[in-house]
């Protein structure tokens, strides 16, 4: 195993350049700074990183390369290899901020921040977005799959071996799944937040809608949090899987879903979808893509989009509803208005 320099982050302490004269800088203001940067990222974000490096250290000892500090040309190497292997984009801009996290941290100048990482990466960038045109993304789940897969919800399925799901379980997984769908959609769930969501978190209202609050995303890494609107449809649907309706106390901490990874939401979706017959590529994305393009249809722009979704930037709402933007743009209205 190659010997490298211990990670402070691994035992929860974020290092920074060298300390200053005691003269200079009073110990409590080192902690204040330490304490700083250990908050510059988010845990999970952290923990990402370690995780980028300690892959990036595996895969040069099994090549016979030195991780610390590293050559750019291995650092480049080890990306086209991981896109190689199928690694996402997403998945390879986390391995080189690892990279590049551990080298500053020591003060040492990141090799990720050489000009041939820079183009290795735009020609990888390029790649991921032509093999996503061939793959299509996620089927947008609209209104109408919606009401396909209520309709559906609560049959029987017949598992792999011949077993079939019993009534009861069938009623059971069938409010689950409307409930999670309906959600999703209403208040543009990603996978995480959904998994996350609490009964503490949903405030039911006298007038049959519900408000839920989402308290931390990827987009929002300060932890401000969010209140989603859910109409009629989908608190009712929430209400069928409510533990029990008259304690709620006992139940405010409990997974309103109890789903537990973002590839249990997929299957349950892909699962809903396959039972009513729907065709297309159905994840779990598929919700929140389905409710900005029927909000798109019904008039909403961009921005609105980006509100209702939590989007920072307008590129993918509009990637999303492009469609249905076209439908509500200037030439159609010009058609339509004849």
């Amino acid at each position: 195993m190659t010997n490298i320099p211990d990670r402070q982050e691994d035992r929860g302490v974020s290092p920074v350049p060298a300390d200053p004269p005691a003269s200079e800088l009073k110990q409590a203001h080192a902690e204040a700074i330490v304490s700083a940067a250990v908050e510059s990222h988010s845990g999970a974000t952290r923990r990402a990183y370690a995780a980028a490096w300690r892959q990036f250290v595996e895969w040069c000892d099994a090549e016979g390369y030195t991780p610390y500090p590293a050559d750019p040309q291995i650092v480049a190497a080890y990306l086209t290899q991981r896109a190689d292997a199928g690694r996402s984009f997403p998945t390879l801009k986390v391995d080189r901020a690892g990279i590049r996290r551990y080298h500053e941290d020591r003060g040492v100048d990141s090799p990720t921040t050489s000009p041939g990482i820079a183009k290795i990466m735009r020609g990888l960038a390029r790649r991921a977005a032509a093999a996503k045109l061939v793959r299509g993304q996620a089927t947008g789940l609209t209104a109408k799959h919606l009401a396909a897969i209520v309709a559906t919800a609560h049959q029987r399925r017949t598992f792999i071996g011949g077993a079939r799901e019993s009534e009861k379980a069938a009623k059971r997984r069938g409010d689950v799944d409307v409930a999670l769908i309906s959600v999703m959609r209403d208040a543009l769930l990603r996978r995480s937040e959904a998994i996350a969501l609490t009964w503490a978190d949903v405030d039911f209202k006298d007038d049959g809608t519900a408000l839920i609050t989402i308290r931390r995303s990827k987009t929002d890494q300060e932890g401000e949090g969010a209140v989603q609107f859910v109409g009629t449809d989908a608190a009712a649907a929430l209400m069928d899987i409510r533990p029990d309706k008259q304690d709620e106390a006992a139940i405010s901490g409990r997974s309103v879903f109890g789903l537990k990874t973002g590839e249990s939401v997929s299957r349950r979706i892909t699962a809903a979808a396959r039972a009513a017959g729907l065709k297309g590529d159905f994840k779990g994305h598929s919700p929140r893509v389905g409710m900005a393009q029927d909000l798109a249809e019904a008039g909403a722009s961009t921005v609105d989009l980006m509100i209702a979704g939590r989007w920072k930037a307008a590129r993918m709402p509009a990637h999303y509803a492009r469609a249905q933007s076209a439908r509500n743009g200037a030439v159609a209205r010009f058609y339509r208005s004849r």
